[in-house]
Formats: C-alpha cells, sequence, structure tokens
C-alpha cells in the first residue's frame, strides 16, 4: 500500500491526510478514531509520531541550542518512560516566540527548593545549569508557575510576563482537556503547546505536512505498533 507519510503502513496516504487535518484541529485520538474510522490503537501510533517530529522541529527552532549550535536529541525517556527525572520546564520568550526546556541536569530537590526560596544560588551556579536565560520555570508535579527571571519585562513594547502567563493558560487547559498528562507524554504534549503557540496565525496541516516531507515518519527513531 502507497503511503509516503511512513513505509508499510497498513492504512492509505489519503487516511493519514486525514487523520493529520483531524489532528490539525487539535482533537483527542478518541475524536479522530471516531471521525476517520482509524483503530484508536492506530491513531495514536500515528498521533506519537507527528508530535515526536514537531518536537524535533522546536528543538531546531530554540534559539538557545541554535547559538550553541547543538540540539538535544530526543530520548525515549522524555516520549515513554515514566521513570523521568522530573517535571520541571524551563520558559522563555523572544520576539520569534515561546520556548520551552526540559530542565534534566539539575537536582530535582535543589531546584525545587531554589525556586521555593529556600535556598539561594549565585548568577555562576544559575549559568552554570542554564537556569539564567529562563523568564519563568514550570513544576508540572505540582502544576505550579514560578517566576525566576524579572529583569527585563518587555520586548518590543509586549510583556514578556504577559506573553508567558498567556502560553501557561493555554497549556493547563490544554492538560484538562486530556484529562491529565503521563510522565510519559509531558513532554510531547509541552512541545506540541508550544508549536501550536507559536505558529497559532499560519496553516499547521502545510506546515507539519512539509517537516513529514522533508522528514517522513519513518525515520524516526521510535517503536510503534501499527494497527
Amino acid at each position: 500500500m502507497k503511503n509516503r507519510y511512513l513505509k508499510n503502513a497498513r492504512i492509505p496516504e489519503k487516511k493519514v491526510r486525514e487523520l493529520l487535518n483531524l489532528f490539525c484541529e487539535d482533537l483527542t485520538a478518541t475524536q479522530i478514531a471516531n471521525i476517520s474510522g482509524i483503530s484508536r490503537i492506530t491513531v495514536n501510533a500515528y498521533l506519537k509520531l507527528i508530535r515526536t517530529q514537531i518536537a524535533q522541529y522546536c528543538e531546531e527552532q530554540n534559539p538557545f541550542y541554535q547559538h550553541r549550535r547543538q540540539f538535544p536529541v530526543i530520548s525515549h525517556k522524555q516520549i515513554g518512560d515514566a521513570n523521568i527525572d522530573n517535571n520541571f520546564y524551563g520558559t522563555f520568550r523572544t520576539d520569534q516566540g515561546i520556548y520551552t526546556m526540559h530542565i534534566v541536569n539539575v537536582d530535582a530537590v535543589w531546584l525545587n527548593n531554589w525556586l521555593r526560596g529556600k535556598v539561594t544560588a549565585d548568577k555562576s551556579i544559575l549559568e552554570q545549569n542554564d537556569l539564567h536565560i529562563f523568564d519563568a520555570i514550570a513544576d508540572f508535579g505540582k502544576m505550579k508557575l514560578y517566576r525566576v527571571n524579572n529583569a527585563e519585562h518587555f520586548i518590543k513594547g509586549k510583556s514578556k510576563i504577559d506573553e508567558i502567563d498567556l502560553f501557561w493558560g493555554i497549556l493547563k487547559s490544554r492538560i484538562v482537556k486530556f484529562r491529565g498528562l503521563n510522565t510519559g507524554t509531558t513532554y510531547l504534549h509541552i512541545k506540541e503547546s508550544e508549536f501550536r503557540y507559536n505558529n497559532r496565525n499560519i496553516d499547521l496541516f502545510t506546515l507539519i505536512h512539509s517537516l513529514i516531507q522533508r522528514r517522513p515518519l519513518h525515520y524516526l527513531k521510535q517503536e510503534s505498533a501499527f494497527a
């Protein structure tokens, strides 16, 4: 069966385009399965691949990584392992949009104490752990957002605080919509929210389709079962 999106797929390319259209409408897997007639297992498998593609794109657009010329590798710990080190994500804003980063190389207990004001850290410690770049850090274990860097509140007349609050509100609404996030999908949903927010004024189907054309889903190094 010909399918340029995924080799050895068991559904035709036309059905994948339908699934992608419904995904762009931000429907749940159950809604997509009911509308398209594709099995729920297959829908979930495709959505995981699409979200992984989106996450990779978001990391490539992140100006912090562009500056370092080194992009993170999306690990199984981020997309499927329930034993994630922590649920802390840093957030910062530039003129181009909102960017999120999973904080993985900082002791979670120390970070929690620092965010709550129980310990202090000088500039060198923050820079060493890349914490100095964030305007806010979210603890998804407690669903709380902490302000950490408000030295420059405005970018071209727009409040960074207002922008991040808006993004945080959208992200929390998404979590409610999907009835909470388990540790295996938190990363992908956060990156999807970042993607949707930063590209809210363009056609998502066209953008995602171009990403898949550039790097078909079967090139993603992830094990999935397709019904």
